[in-house]
Parts: C-alpha cells; sequence; structure tokens
C-alpha cells in the first residue's frame, strides 16, 4: 500500500491530505491542515514561510504514522493504544453506524441492549 501526502487548491489556501491507493482502489483522508500559498505577485512573507514548512512538518508526520499502522497492520503488528480501549465503546459506534439500514440497526441494538 502507498500512501501520498497531496496538495489541493481549494480558495484562497492549499488543503492537505492523504491519498491511499492498495490493490487498484485509492481512499482519500483530509487532514484539515492548509497552507498558505504563494500569491501570484510578490512572494511569502518568512512568517508565512514557517508556518507552511511548520504545517508540512506536521502532515509530513501524519503520514507517517498512518504508513506505520499499515505495515504493522500487514505484519501482524496490534496497535497497543487500540487494544486499550473499551469494546463496549466500539460497538456503540458501530451500532450507531448502522442506523442507515433499519433491518439491520434493529439487530446491533437488540444485541447492544442485552
Amino acid at each position: 500500500m502507498k500512501i501520498a501526502l497531496r496538495q489541493r487548491k481549494k480558495g484562497n489556501k492549499v488543503t492537505l491530505y492523504l491519498d491511499y491507493y492498495d490493490q487498484g482502489k485509492r481512499e482519500y483522508e483530509h487532514l484539515g491542515l492548509y497552507l498558505t500559498p504563494d500569491p501570484e505577485k510578490g512572494s511569502l512573507t518568512k512568517v508565512q514561510k514557517d508556518e507552511n514548512k511548520k504545517i508540512l512538518e506536521l502532515a509530513e508526520s501524519i503520514r507517517s504514522k498512518r504508513h506505520l499502522e499499515v505495515q504493522n497492520s500487514i505484519y501482524g503488528f496490534r496497535d497497543k493504544e487500540k487494544l486499550k480501549g473499551s469494546f463496549f465503546e466500539f460497538f456503540d459506534a458501530l451500532t450507531e453506524k448502522k442506523k442507515a439500514s433499519l433491518g439491520n440497526y434493529g439487530n446491533w441494538n437488540a444485541v447492544r441492549i442485552l
């Protein structure tokens, strides 16, 4: 699986997102991080350049973390943070996702009530 950090101009700013590509399927994860684009005339101030650099470093660290998570899951390593989570909270969140399917949601909700 390949995970790439990509940029797309959106209005008056540049948005950052991750592009996952595996076996012909492509998925995106928007990071909610934005860069200040280079103006058509002139250049960015030093403060803007430093801010963009920090944001790019943060985005790259997120990309690295996601890549490590994927590699660990491929080779059978378990994420200790995920193991610490409550099963009941996980199951409740999963049940809420099933609300769109009324027949299926009833089954999930019945198990949750037990």
